[in-house]
């Protein structure tokens, strides 16, 4: 910039000079200088901003009483009388005078102006630096969440038995007084990236936490019921962990693998259903998985997760409770269309059986009852008092075999059909005859659920619908009660009945559930209860 302001300087300088000197030869002899070439120099100097519009038009007119211009347009200026007033050397000097003195303030602004410029950038750089720090932060932290309102009505048969309360033997359950209540869920969520993929080739790091409604006694709602005389609902900690996923930048035999490693109090990393696993339920502890090929370059897919999961920590006993798992999975796509998936797992549950407690130690194993229980399982009294506190009688080793069969020849309307069988295998028919006294206990270890979807996967915006129906048989054994699905019978085992479902879209993200369960009990005195479920979901 500065070379080319100095350049434009002593060019006008030269113009300038070269004027004069033909001025000053005008005097004593005819030049060569046509009047065109006079007139453009004047007007070079006016559009430089040397010389002013008053003062060109003064020199134009000294031009042109220079002579007479000739008819030709190249004709030179000959001086066949004197000019009316002729330029002197005064003239000159005064021109040269505001030449140097228009070029010094020139010069001066320029300084001035290339100072502003300068801090103007300096500001506009910082400016920028500073928001590209706070737009990478934002680009690295997402917030999600969703909020139900839902109304729900329990009605029971006429003939219900009554049952003790497992987890509170000094109260009985309802199972006879219908209910109406209204309920609502809230749930807030944020994920961070600490470390992408486009950054280095370790990986991506993500750190994330979720808020939620329900208490810190069960692990399977996260509902509150209203009509609490407007008392305030707690907000508790659902999730927070630490999740690295890695892949090759590059495929491997035409494949995409991945392996994933979370740890702390994060989502089910299982392939399953509610019918082992509640949907509000979540793991705490550390899982690893592995997908063969997550760009699905091919149709046949494998996936393999392991994980180990603290149950409950016993401050003065080595006999901690925990959950072992591990799971294989097969993904088979024989077109763009079309899926099918089947997962098997296995979940070993270690120390969860109960201990009986001796009369000269009555509490010396009351720890080996369970942190929470629903209701279904086999029990068995731990105290030797005339009190009663409960236990498992058996060891729970669940299998899990899980088929999905995706079909969406007709997308976006999909038909998807599920169909499920767990078994426990720990059941020991001679450690619960012995703990509970019973001489022939039943051995009901056995669950299986089908059924069937049409419509949209997932709801998303305004008229998009799908329908499902759904039959359950959970034996009283076959899972754990504390863990699986909490709305179908109430909660817990032994049940069997059908599930019947329906969504509706009603705006982007703002959908309608409407869900009736019904079911009874599949071994020991009545219980029956059909519920209705009326839901308002939003999420963002």
């Amino acid at each position: 910039m500065h070379r080319r302001f100095t350049a434009a300087v002593l060019i006008a300088g030269f113009l300038l000079l070269f004027f004069a000197g033909m001025l000053s030869a005008q005097e004593q002899t005819s030049a060569g200088l046509t009047n065109d070439q006079a007139r453009a120099i004047i007007d070079l100097l006016k559009e430089k901003g040397i010389l002013t519009e008053d003062e060109a038009t003064a020199f134009m007119e000294r031009i042109d009483g220079a002579g007479d211009v000739a008819t030709a347009p190249n004709a030179p200026i000959i001086a066949q009388e004197p000019p009316s007033e002729p330029a002197t050397n005064k003239d000159l000097a005064s021109l040269e005078e505001k030449v140097r003195r228009t070029s010094e303030a020139t010069m001066l602004d320029h300084r001035l102006l290339t100072r502003r410029i300068d801090d103007m950038e300096s500001g506009v750089i910082d400016q920028l630096v500073d928001k590209s720090i706070k737009s990478e932060w934002t680009q690295r932290i997402s917030i999600s969440g969703d909020v139900r309102l839902r109304y729900q009505q329990d009605t029971f048969v006429d003939d219900n038995a009554t049952f003790v309360n497992p987890d509170d033997t000094d109260s009985v359950m309802n199972t006879t007084e219908d209910r109406y209540r209204f309920r609502y869920r809230a749930r807030l969520g944020m994920k961070a990236k600490l470390i992408d993929y486009r950054e280095a080739n370790v990986g991506k790091l993500e750190a994330g936490f979720r808020f939620t409604t329900g208490n810190e006694d069960d692990p399977v709602s996260t509902n509150d019921t209203m009509g609490d005389y407007f008392n305030r609902d707690s907000f508790v900690f659902d999730r927070a962990y630490l999740k690295w996923k890695w892949h090759p930048i590059n495929p491997w035999f035409d494949r995409m693998p991945q392996i994933s490693i979370v740890g702390g109090r994060f989502a089910n990393p299982w392939f399953s259903t509610d019918l082992v696993w509640d949907g509000d339920l979540n793991f705490e502890g550390l899982a690893v998985s592995y997908e063969t090929d997550t760009e699905q370059m091919r149709p046949f897919n494998m996936f393999l997760t392991a994980g180990i999961f603290p149950l409950e920590e016993e401050a003065f006993s080595s006999r901690d409770k925990w959950l072992w798992g591990a799971q294989v999975g097969f993904e088979y796509l024989p077109r763009y269309d079309m899926a099918f998936t089947v997962g098997i797992a296995y979940y070993d549950y270690q120390e969860i059986e109960g201990i009986q407690n001796d009369t000269t130690q009555p509490d010396l194993y009351d720890f080996t009852a369970p942190g929470y229980q629903q209701k279904g399982n086999t029990l068995m009294d731990i105290d030797p008092t005339d009190d009663i506190q409960t236990a498992l009688a058996t060891d729970y080793d669940i299998l899990d075999v899980y088929l999905k069969t995706d079909i969406g020849i007709f997308h976006p309307v999909h038909i998807i059909l599920d169909a499920q069988y767990v078994k426990n295998l720990g059941f020991d028919t001679d450690r619960v005859a012995e703990v509970t006294g019973d001489d022939s206990p039943v051995e009901d270890t056995d669950g299986y659920m089908f059924g069937a979807t049409v419509g949209y996967p997932k709801i998303v915006n305004f008229g998009e619908w799908n329908i499902g129906l759904k039959y359950k048989h959970l034996g009283a054994d076959a899972v754990l009660d504390a863990f699986t699905d909490s709305d179908f019978h109430l909660g817990g085992t032994n049940a069997k009945g059908w599930i019947l479902k329906g969504e509706y879209g009603l705006y982007r993200n703002l959908w309608l559930t409407g869900r009736w369960l019904s079911s009874d009990e599949i071994e020991g005195p009545r219980l029956g209860v059909d519920t209705l479920q009326v839901d308002v979901n939003a999420r963002f």
